[in-house]
């Protein structure tokens, strides 16, 4: 689909939920009183979106509560599965892109942008940099492109960990994910991976207090198997709540999950020998989050495809 019928979705959805805030705004400051002493008569802006009304609802009930996705998970490399999932009530380019990671034979790494070195990247640059099969978007980072939070990569502490109460880390030891608090996570030995953002998503499957906000989302997932679900929207601004929603019930099945870095941030970039994928963000972004083939020992083989 070409660009330029992605953008005039875009300002499509845009005019939809500006008619839509015009409409809250003037019902709040409508004064009955006031019309009937001043004789005046309701402006054609307000009459235009009463009659939208009906059509506004109908609309974001669809997109709410409709996800259609026709196929299930599909091998796509051993050790990673992907399934993309549309929801179509709202718009043929709204997707969500997931992977399912086995990491008995998949790892995840962080890629710093002061690697490359630059001071921000896209997903692409950063796969392309790290030899990797994916790369998305990782956590936070300030105005001048510093990475705010933990980040471990074999061990080895790349940043520091922030006191921030409702960010959480999503780390690897021995194989194994896990999703702790920043006072629970103590840096210990044969720490593979670790990445700290927020909020949590998921807490043992429980979905907590989350702020309201619409943006494109990026995430971190535990199921109840142990495999690592990564995913990112496309061309679909959707609540925290209603994210974390769709990540606990099937195909994701998760019991822990953490939010990525989202709005412009959010990317990803994949490819492999039979399998391509690049949702680009509007934003670059200050380190990446990277999957690779798990190198045993005894290989020499590379580590992804250049």
């Amino acid at each position: 689909m070409s660009r330029a019928r992605k953008k005039l979705s875009f300002h499509a959805i845009f005019d939809f939920l500006e008619l839509r805030k015009m409409y809250i705004k003037q019902k709040k400051i409508h004064c009955p009183t006031y019309y009937r002493a001043e004789n005046v008569t309701v402006p054609r802006t307000q009459r235009l979106i009463r009659g939208w009304r009906s059509l506004t609802m109908l609309i974001i009930t669809c997109f709410l509560s409709t996800i259609v996705y026709a196929k299930s998970w599909q091998s796509i490399e051993p050790g990673m599965d992907y399934i993309d999932i549309r929801y179509q009530s709202l718009s043929q380019w709204s997707h969500i892109h997931a992977f399912r990671i086995d990491l008995q034979k998949m790892q995840l790494s962080v890629c710093m942008a002061k690697d490359l070195p630059v001071h921000d990247a896209s997903a692409q640059a950063f796969r392309q940099y790290a030899h990797g099969l994916l790369a998305i978007n990782g956590g936070f980072f300030n105005p001048s492109k510093t990475p705010l939070g933990l980040r471990i990569r074999d061990n080895e502490v790349l940043n520091p960990l922030r006191p921030i109460s409702w960010w959480g880390v999503f780390y690897i030891k021995q194989r194994q994910a896990k999703i702790t608090t920043p006072n629970s996570f103590r840096s210990k030995k044969n720490i593979e991976f670790a990445i700290q953002t927020g909020p949590r998503l998921l807490v043992d499957g429980q979905i907590p207090h989350l702020r309201p906000g619409y943006a494109n989302r990026s995430a971190l997932g535990i199921d109840a198997e142990g495999r690592v679900i990564v995913v990112v929207t496309e061309n679909l601004p959707i609540a925290t709540t209603d994210f974390a929603r769709i990540l606990k019930n099937p195909p994701f099945n998760c019991n822990d999950a953490l939010n990525l870095d989202g709005g412009s941030s959010s990317q990803l970039y994949a490819k492999m020998p039979d399998f391509k994928l690049d949702v680009p963000g509007f934003a670059q972004v200050s380190d990446a989050i990277i999957v690779k083939r798990r190198i045993h020992t005894n290989l020499s083989a590379p580590q992804g495809i250049v």
